[in-house]
């Protein structure tokens, strides 16, 4: 890691960076064109041209497949028996040996209108959700216990990013543009960058989907650019054992209502799936697995993280001001939902380099249930808890 760079990182996260035009590049040839929606779908790949940006817009060619028609289920729940051996690092789950040593990937992922149903999400064990442009917000998936073969769709980084993907030393990052200052940023984090300029072999477009919504990444394919020297996974919290108990200061609540701007987020505790099943401008939020069924989100864990946001001076395509979250260093409240409780406590982050760590009244770190953790970083004053029996 290289650490020294820290404390420049302050100063110059507050230049933002706007979305990039060539985040709309339209693709070309791809030899393992793939669908996974419900209808006949066309489907597009970004071929080595990408690597040129400013040249002329490279050829389209098409393969036409159909998928067959989605059935709704929901998210599969990690709240298993725990055995000896190693345990997943994000997750907190029994391991193998050889998934532990595996790369970890991080992918942007689209969250406007026409980017749902998302793929893929649902198999990452850590899902940060920041706001962007628009009052609109966008995904930082992390995943490592489990790869989706392909995930999507993947959009540009925002300089938020940089101080959450830089504790993920080593780790992989998917991303679709941005503007040169947040490349800049990207070149002095320790991550390997397998964007669609670097990579553009793994990506396609699809034409069921409009654009910028509609490129793909093949997920499983990006692993295979992983450095030898990857260092290795490292737990970020404690997890708490199956059936142990939240601690006692815990209070009950059904759940939390998020406001971004133009995006409604609620998550309500369902005991059944053992998580917290998310809705979105008051629908149910589903996603499509590998063979495009759509799956309910209901990750075991939701921590929302109050956080500053600032609007910079740089604009988006549309002529939106971009907001950066101030996530270098800090303290604030954090509500951490679990088990069908809440722990009203604390979200520190020393510097630009470790992860943020959460804690309860007393000091102590907040344990996490086993299984998956979506880190909501919501500006103040936007969240409510729910207690529907009140």
């Amino acid at each position: 890691m290289r650490r020294g760079i820290a404390f420049g990182f302050s100063a110059a996260l507050l230049v933002s960076c706007g979305a990039d035009l060539r985040d709309d590049v339209k693709g070309v040839t791809n030899n393992s064109a793939v669908t996974t929606s419900a209808i006949a779908a066309t489907t597009t790949s970004i071929n080595e041209h990408l690597r040129q940006p400013e040249g002329d817009e490279p050829q389209t060619t098409t393969t036409t497949s159909v998928a067959s028609s989605p059935t709704t289920r929901f998210q599969s729940s990690d709240n298993q028996q725990q055995t000896e051996g190693p345990q997943a690092p994000y997750r907190g789950t029994p391991i193998s040996e050889a998934t532990l040593a595996a790369p970890r990937l991080a992918l942007k992922i689209d969250n406007a209108p026409t980017a749902v149903p998302q793929q893929g999400i649902q198999e990452a064990d850590l899902v940060f959700e920041e706001l962007v442009e628009g009052g609109l917000t966008r995904f930082l998936a992390i995943f490592h216990t489990q790869v989706p073969e392909m995930a999507g769709p993947v959009r540009s980084g925002r300089s938020t990013d940089i101080p959450l993907l830089m504790p993920f030393d080593g780790a992989l990052f998917g991303w679709s543009g941005a503007n040169w200052a947040f490349r800049r940023l990207l070149d002095s984090v320790a991550v390997t960058d397998v964007g669609v300029y670097r990579k553009p072999s793994d990506y396609w477009r699809r034409t069921d989907r409009t654009t910028p919504s509609n490129l793909w990444a093949h997920s499983e394919k990006l692993l295979r650019h992983a450095p030898d020297d990857l260092p290795p996974a490292e737990p970020i919290w404690p997890f708490r054992a199956v059936g142990q108990p939240v601690i006692s200061e815990a209070e009950p609540t059904d759940g939390v209502d998020i406001t971004w701007g133009s995006t409604d987020v609620s998550f309500r505790w369902a005991a059944a799936l053992g998580g917290w099943q998310r809705f979105q401008n008051g629908e149910q939020h589903l996603v499509a697995d590998d063979e495009g069924d759509l799956v309910a989100l209901a990750p075991e864990n939701v921590v929302v993280q109050f956080t500053k946001y600032v609007l910079s001076n740089e604009i988006d395509s549309n002529g939106a001001r971009i907001p950066i979250a101030q996530l270098t260093e800090g303290k604030g409240r954090a509500w951490i939902l679990t088990d069908g409780k809440v722990i009203e406590g604390r979200w520190d982050k020393p510097n630009i380099t470790v992860h943020t760590q959460f804690t309860d009244a007393t000091g102590s770190a907040v344990a996490m249930a086993p299984g998956s953790t979506w880190i909501l970083l919501v500006p103040r004053d936007a969240a409510t808890l729910i207690n529907e029996s009140d």
